[in-house]
């Protein structure tokens, strides 16, 4: 294997043309964290001598159930129970903000919704290389298709690209495939010439379930340094919220606010939402643009100038690590708890996952983090997540 890896390395430093890669990753557009990895994996794939694109595989939209919810939604609308009825265009315009980075910072294929759309893709279009990754690509509630994510439509079409998993997440420590997607994707994983991810628990998961073995490795996001998500910040605009605590909640609830309530009140000082906190659906028409959510620059903005983070997002915690700023990050058991407890346990910090207002105490939120300790885990990991990307797409292929 390591001369296999040398020479792939050799390789890499004399490459004359481009290598090129498809990204296979969740729907984007409708988070931040999600649009971050997928950009920050772009970047440093471009780095490295690749012509990357990542594939903009969506949901095809049943106009049954398109229908069916607008119903659902009109009775409510008529019931007094919602104030204004979702729509797509309405969708649209409180995410234009994410739509306009994406569309403006992502390489993106034209929009893939079928089965065949996606064959007929592949077999134009000879990639040297497809990653899958990151984000919760193999949890199948959130799926397109979960077996595409395990790269079968390339066996369809007779294609031999070099297949790897980049921080592919399960993202939960429990298996949730049933007993035939888990006989289905058994065969297919085996087929990848490298896989790793994104939880510890899920190297144990990929042994047990799948029967390959895994490394585990930092999420794409912490693969840049601060400064490179520096130059997307706006350096002339002002913070309104500088030095404030933020709260960047996704589930929100009493219990939450709460959280952030008494950290703002042991730090004497007050805290800001970065996101909306009406949905579309709890206004008037009229009043749509409180649901507009900022700009992904103005949220790395918040983080960067933040004196103190609450999140129960996990690309929220990495941020906040990435930008040095104390943190406690709120259980979040609905998305996956073993995501939380795997990046803090990098970093030695285990000990800012709260889950109740109980757990906030003066002792905790005044407590100094080693950052130069951090910083240097963070930048270790950081090579070797570089590293495995190199040897494995600038390489012979691992399984022959």
């Amino acid at each position: 294997m390591q001369a296999r890896r040398e020479k792939g390395l050799t390789k890499f430093t004399k490459v004359s043309s481009l290598m090129r890669v498809s990204i296979l990753t969740q729907p984007l557009g409708h988070n931040y964290g999600g649009l971050l990895q997928a950009y920050a994996l772009q970047v440093y794939l471009k780095r490295i001598g690749c012509d990357v694109e990542t594939l903009d595989r969506r949901v095809p939209v049943e106009q049954v159930t398109v229908a069916k919810g607008y119903i659902i939604n009109l009775v409510r609308f008529l019931l007094g129970r919602i104030k204004s009825i979702p729509t797509n265009r309405k969708q649209s315009f409180v995410l234009q903000n994410l739509a306009d980075f994406r569309d403006k910072n992502l390489v993106l294929s034209k929009r893939i919704t079928s089965e065949i759309q996606l064959r007929d893709y592949f077999f134009r279009n000879k990639f040297e290389a497809v990653i899958v990754g990151s984000d919760q690509v193999w949890r199948p509630m959130y799926s397109p298709s979960i077996l595409n994510f395990y790269l079968d439509f390339l066996n369809d079409i007779d294609s031999k690209p070099i297949r790897v998993a980049y921080a592919a997440s399960f993202g939960v420590s429990e298996w949730e495939y049933p007993e035939d997607v888990t006989e289905k994707c058994r065969p297919l994983i085996k087929k990848f010439d490298a896989v790793s991810v994104r939880e510890k628990s899920a190297v144990d998961l990929c042994k047990s379930k799948l029967g390959i073995t895994s490394d585990w490795v930092v999420d794409p996001t912490l693969l840049l340094d601060p400064s490179d998500y520096e130059e997307l910040i706006d350096q002339e605009a002002e913070n309104p919220h500088k030095s404030l605590v933020l709260s960047y909640i996704l589930d929100a609830s009493k219990d939450k606010q709460q959280i952030a309530t008494a950290v703002a009140e042991i730090l004497q000082t007050d805290f800001f939402h970065i996101k909306p906190e009406k949905s579309i659906s709890e206004v008037r028409s009229n009043d749509l643009g409180q649901c507009v959510f900022p700009r992904v620059e103005t949220w790395l903005r918040s983080f960067r100038d933040a004196s103190f983070v609450v999140t129960d997002s996990f690309h929220g915690s990495a941020f906040a690590i990435l930008f040095n700023r104390p943190f406690v990050a709120v259980g979040n058991s609905k998305r996956g708890m073993a995501r939380f407890e795997s990046l803090l346990s990098m970093f030695g910090l285990e000990h800012r996952l709260v889950e109740s207002e109980d757990d906030i105490t003066p002792d905790l939120i005044n407590k100094v983090i080693d950052w130069d300790k951090v910083n240097g885990l963070r930048e270790r990991f950081a090579r070797e997540g570089k590293l495995f990307l190199k040897n494995y797409l600038f390489s012979e292929k691992v399984n022959g």
